[in-house]
């Protein structure tokens, strides 16, 4: 029985240290990472397609994405998400950006870098910054 309360202590222990060591892993900064260029048009048509195969070259990889902003929004905590255009009419390539202030309108021509997370009728990145 001693033996039985002991591993349980034991596993607790090490579960609470993975967590504690999860919780407080430093954040990705895809601005200093190398990122794979790509545009709107052929990632969101590469998910359109095979959404397997892009997740397996795409996914939490981070992308520099050029296009055309086809409308900027904001989301739930107030930051702005870029919609960028693609051969569908009514999706595109979305990715909330890190910065609040930014000077970006439709119809300009803009490479975002960020971090893909997936297809959800639009292809998602996140934490975008753009590139100059």
């Amino acid at each position: 029985m001693k033996k039985y309360i002991i591993v349980i202590a034991v596993l607790i222990v090490v579960a609470a240290g993975i967590a504690y060591r999860m919780y407080n892993k430093p954040h990705r900064d895809p601005a200093s990472e190398t990122a794979l260029e790509i545009s709107a048009t052929e990632l969101f048509r590469a998910y359109e397609n095979d959404e397997a195969a892009a997740n397996t070259l795409y996914l939490d990889k981070v992308l520099a994405v050029g296009g055309k902003v086809a409308e900027i929004t904001t989301n739930h905590d107030g930051m702005p998400v870029i919609i960028l255009e693609t051969e569908s009419p009514m999706f595109g390539v979305s990715c909330t950006m890190e910065n609040p202030k930014m000077t970006l309108q439709a119809g300009d021509v803009v490479t975002i870098k960020g971090i893909c997370t997936g297809y959800l009728s639009d292809v998602v990145l996140i934490k975008g910054t753009l590139v100059e």
